[in-house]
């Protein structure tokens, strides 16, 4: 299992191959930080950022959404859970381990980059990837090296895309 302080380097849309020989079983947990402790999250696409941050475990989340057009940006407050988003957000499994020089043909769609933050205060760890098939039916994740299509719903994107209209309190 990949955890996200210790993970290595990736985070641009180049993979580069570190440590060939590690192998991503199916079903397996790649990545798993604890949602509680999560403070800060960053989603970046090419029409907006979301960041999303706190200053306590377990407690709500600032939300601040700019946009690459030029709209205003958008601010709210957000759930502990970050809209029910976070847990699937924190933790990725494997369906597959996808060979490094086959992720940008199998998932050419871009997604966004997401990058994580919990309240160890260390460097933080790369972005990592995602890409989508072009038909939007699979996800994938790069990190650290290597190449994996996850679990999560193209759907989990797509609410943080939604920016305060889908995560704000009511």
């Amino acid at each position: 299992m990949l955890s996200g302080a210790g993970l290595s380097q990736l985070g641009n849309n180049t993979l580069e191959t570190a440590d060939a020989e590690r192998k991503i079983a199916a079903d397996s947990e790649i990545i798993s930080i604890l949602s509680d402790e999560v403070m800060t999250l960053t989603y970046r696409t090419e029409a907006l950022t979301l960041t999303a941050q706190r200053s306590k475990p377990a407690d709500q989340f600032a939300v601040q959404i700019t946009f690459a057009d030029g709209r205003k940006p958008r601010q709210c407050l957000a759930s502990p859970d970050l809209g029910g988003l976070l847990t699937s957000l924190s933790t990725f499994t494997a369906k597959g381990q996808i060979q490094v020089p086959q992720f940008d043909a199998e998932f050419p769609r871009m997604l966004g980059t997401l990058e994580i933050r919990d309240r160890i205060d260390t460097a933080p760890p790369p972005a990592m990837v995602f890409r989508t098939t072009a038909d939007k039916m699979a996800v994938a994740l790069s990190y650290d090296g290597h190449a994996a299509e996850v679990g999560t719903s193209i759907d989990e994107f797509a609410k943080l895309e939604g920016g305060c209209e889908t995560l704000a309190q009511r």
